[in-house]
């Protein structure tokens, strides 16, 4: 998962261009980029064979 100031120090370190946090989010936002949220399980999950188990 990549979290704002993640992107925030990569731009920095890469570009040598200071943005927070929250400029950094905008930043992304603008490009297209959205919010992503881990899934806690496999999407290819089969849950007959999770319930055999």
């Amino acid at each position: 998962m990549w979290t704002a100031a993640w992107v925030a120090t990569l731009i920095w370190r890469t570009f040598h261009v200071f943005y927070s946090g929250s400029g950094a989010t905008r930043l992304m936002l603008r490009l297209g980029f959205t919010p992503q949220i881990l899934a806690r399980r496999v999407a290819e999950r089969d849950e007959q064979a999770v319930a055999q188990w």
